[in-house]
């Protein structure tokens, strides 16, 4: 029988906003891209309130967000925010929420040294490096050219980064009005993905480690050739195992849903047949590029080139770990994957 998750709640409208646990409200915010949502939560929190990933900075969202305090908290104190990875649909208004409302930016070091280093625009960010490490896996001009054309189109995701954090790490227990909550960091989508899970409540508060209908992307960056993302996102699922199956998962698109141990097993074999798809196709030398259509069945644009690429080289990583592959770059200076000697 194919998965399917139990969706407790109907779909929001952009600012609409929802109460799915006592203290615990649903805001739904619009993004300005494909992936046109997210989901954002505001908590209770003894005199104040904890909001729990922040959004993309448009004015938009931050004018949803005062409405929200408004109607929900009557524009009380926002005590801290805590966000659960450094992409700016998630910390991108943590500045904002410091320098409006006073409130403290909590999340994992990692991810909060990883944002800083993204507005820097060096290293891990640095877009001509990206353009040349495409090339270097055989993508065409056309797609490198509008890949800087699309990114530069969208500056300044972030309002302003915190300067300072309060760090939280694994095994972390975290109390929101009363109750605790555990941290489970992950890898593979980011680096030290922080999710909560509250034990007395049976929530999780997943971010983007585990979502209901699509996968997380997984992709190898360029600053790590070597990596294997993949792996570290299968071997996060195993600290979510313990977790009871029917705990209501709030994930950061899509919709709340129960099922956690069947979505599980759904991603790991999503993402198997991934896998053997680019181990048949790699019976002859490929690049990266050539193996994005066996991966995706869907038209991939110059926007959405990046993400493919990335997630095909982490599948290809994968099979490379586990000796079913080998990479080498050939007399032209392009990467080709085939199979292991």
């Amino acid at each position: 029988m194919q998965y399917a998750p139990d969706y407790p709640f109907k779909k929001l409208d952009f600012g609409e906003t929802l109460e799915v646990a006592p203290g615990i409200h649903w805001v739904r915010m619009p993004l300005p891209f494909a992936l046109n949502h997210i989901n954002l939560w505001l908590l209770e929190d003894n005199a104040g309130w904890t909001v729990i990933d922040t959004g993309y900075n448009v004015k938009k969202i931050r004018d949803i967000w005062d409405d929200a305090i408004d109607r929900i908290a009557a524009g009380g104190p926002i005590n801290r925010t805590i966000v659960t990875h450094f992409h700016p649909d998630h910390l991108g208004l943590a500045g904002w929420f410091e320098e409006k409302r006073m409130a403290p930016l909590w999340m994992t070091y990692a991810e909060w040294l990883q944002a800083h280093v993204a507005v820097s625009e060096t290293l891990t960010h640095d877009f001509d490096r990206w353009i040349e490490f495409y090339r270097d896996n055989g993508a065409p001009e056309k797609m490198t050219a509008g890949f800087k054309e699309v990114r530069e189109a969208f500056k300044d995701p972030w309002y302003r980064l915190p300067e300072t954090v309060k760090r939280i790490q694994d095994g972390e227990k975290i109390e929101i009005n009363g109750r605790m909550w555990n941290v489970i960091t992950g890898g593979g989508h980011s680096h030290e993905h922080a999710s909560l899970w509250c034990p007395d409540m049976n929530i999780l508060i997943a971010g983007d480690q585990i979502l209901p209908r699509i996968s997380s992307n997984i992709s190898l960056w360029y600053t790590e050739p070597d990596g294997d993302p993949l792996r570290h996102y299968f071997n996060s699922f195993e600290k979510f195992r313990h977790l009871p199956d029917d705990v209501l998962v709030l994930p950061s698109h899509d919709y709340p849903f129960r099922g956690l141990h069947g979505r599980l097993d759904d991603l790991r074999a999503h993402h198997q047949i991934r896998l053997d798809a680019a181990l048949d196709f790699c019976s002859e030398p490929q690049t990266a590029t050539d193996l994005i259509p066996s991966l995706f069945s869907r038209d991939i644009g110059v926007f959405e080139f990046g993400f493919a690429l990335g997630e095909t080289l982490a599948h290809l990583n994968y099979l490379v770990t586990d000796g079913y592959l080998e990479r080498r770059r050939d007399d032209d200076r392009i990467i080709r994957y085939r199979p292991a000697v």
